[in-house]
């Protein structure tokens, strides 16, 4: 976690990675209590209210901080009220729904198809690679 940049969205001050690290692990600790033992956070949520909450932002991806503020929690009871993310859709296979493709996304690709083939004018049989009709020649 040393290449991690973390500041302030106020004023946008730095702030070291141990603040920021304590500041956080304050935060999650927070949200984790305010969610019911029933219910479950995906990371992703959970990066987002700790960062929203705390004023304290980071570029760096969530993967690369948020597993040490878990650990740091120090409570398998909170922790386990994490869960991952749900993988996105292309990963999830072709089985995904038409309704959730983009105006982007074709829904179907053409494949490119090869020139037509060269005739002899004469004959009208196709040419061979030579590009000289073996009938009229």
């Amino acid at each position: 976690m040393s290449s991690l940049v973390a500041y302030r969205l106020a004023n946008g001050s730095p702030v070291t990675t141990e603040s920021a690290r304590a500041i956080w692990t304050a935060v999650a600790r927070e949200v984790l209590e305010e969610t019911s033992s029933s219910a479950s956070i995906t990371h992703s949520e959970l990066a987002r209210q700790v960062q929203q909450r705390s004023g304290v932002y980071t570029r760096t991806p969530v993967s690369d901080w948020l597993p040490a503020i878990l650990v740091d929690l120090g409570d398998a009871g909170l922790v386990s009220r994490v869960r991952a993310d749900a993988a996105p859709a292309a990963a999830r296979g072709k089985g995904a729904s038409t309704a959730r493709r983009t105006r982007a996304e074709p829904a179907t690709r053409k494949r490119q198809e090869a020139p037509p083939p060269a005739i002899c004018p004469t004959c009208f049989m196709q040419l061979p690679a030579s590009g000289r009709c073996d009938t009229c020649a």
